[in-house]
């Protein structure tokens, strides 16, 4: 059965909210230097945003053994699992005592281990697309097409970079950049992907995963030091970009067992419509089979009782 698209002024209003939030996101990255102790939530945004990111994964994964019959939940709750715990545990090792979790040092480095999870994350985004794809022909080769293009794009921007690091032009942490660099190209073609295959005309759950994408993109450019922002300030913006990514996947998947709660419900009610309606019928079939059966002995009685009739019967 074709699922039921969803109204038009829905969907304007959910990309409109998309649209603001990132608006409204880009305002406070211009006015971050003139906020002093956000820089002191560092590690601990990192941290709950690794303790979302393991129960949005427990979610996905009940989501998926619940049903069993989209595999998008699966890569998706093992992506953020694995992810969650990462990020856990290098905030443990960075920040060694609770008593330092609000005490951020500017170290100006970018360790491997930051990038490991953007990277596992990104990767099983693009294949949980892969796994949900459905679109052929004609609109099928326009996505490949497009993708291609990010990609030829992505591959002269990366030579680019290393001609110049080549040429003596220095970046710190050159391993930890490139990784980021493929992980930001794989959020931009998953993000594609998903829209392309335009599940969020029919639900909200793929427009979550869009919204997603895209601060978590937002958090890879501005983890990246291409830009001109202090070391400190990038990073800030980076976790917090990082978490509200986080946020909407939680409240994704919340609407979305919401909603498979509602359809059960709405389902078990059509039921028991339809069991009142049969016992409703049945009841006036009885009725009607009484009503027969009582209208037959009254013919009989007008006939002289069953005696007569079985009298007549027997001369015969």
């Amino acid at each position: 059965m074709k699922p039921k698209r969803l109204k038009e002024e829905h969907i304007d209003m959910q990309f409109l909210a998309l649209l603001i939030a990132i608006i409204v996101f880009l305002v406070f990255a211009l006015f971050i230097g003139d906020i002093v102790w956000i820089k002191d939530f560092q590690y601990f945004i990192t941290l709950i945003s690794g303790i979302t990111a393991i129960f949005i994964g427990v979610l996905a994964l009940l989501r998926y053994y619940t049903k069993k019959t989209n595999m998008n939940f699966l890569f998706l709750g093992g992506g953020f699992l694995g992810v969650g715990l990462i990020e856990i545990l290098q905030t443990m090792v960075e920040v060694g005592d609770f008593q330092n979790l609000f005490s951020v040092s500017d170290s100006g480095s970018y360790p491997l281990t930051s990038v490991l999870g953007k990277a596992f994350l990104a990767l099983l985004f693009l294949i949980s697309w892969f796994v949900i794809r459905k679109r052929k022909g004609r609109g099928r080769k326009k996505e490949l097409k497009l993708m291609g293009i990010v990609c030829l794009t992505f591959i002269l921007f990366v030579a680019t970079f290393i001609i110049l690091l080549l040429r003596g032009v220095e970046v710190d942490s050159f391993i930890v950049v490139l990784i980021g660099l493929f992980s930001l190209l794989f959020y931009i073609l998953s993000l594609l992907g998903y829209l392309f295959n335009k599940g969020w005309l029919y639900d909200d759950f793929n427009y979550w995963i869009i919204f997603t994408l895209s601060f978590l993109i937002l958090s890879q450019i501005f983890y990246l030091p291409f830009l001109n922002l202090e070391y400190i300030h990038m990073v800030n913006l980076s976790t917090w970009a990082h978490f509200i990514a986080y946020v909407g996947m939680l409240v994704g998947f919340l609407n979305s067992i919401y909603m498979m709660y509602q359809k059960e419900k709405e389902i078990q009610q059509e039921l028991e419509e339809k069991n009142i309606l049969l016992d409703k019928t049945k009841a006036k079939v009885e009725e009607a089979y009484l009503a027969l059966r009582e209208e037959k002995w009254e013919l009989v009685n007008k006939k002289g009782g069953l005696g007569s009739i079985l009298k007549k019967i027997s001369k015969k």
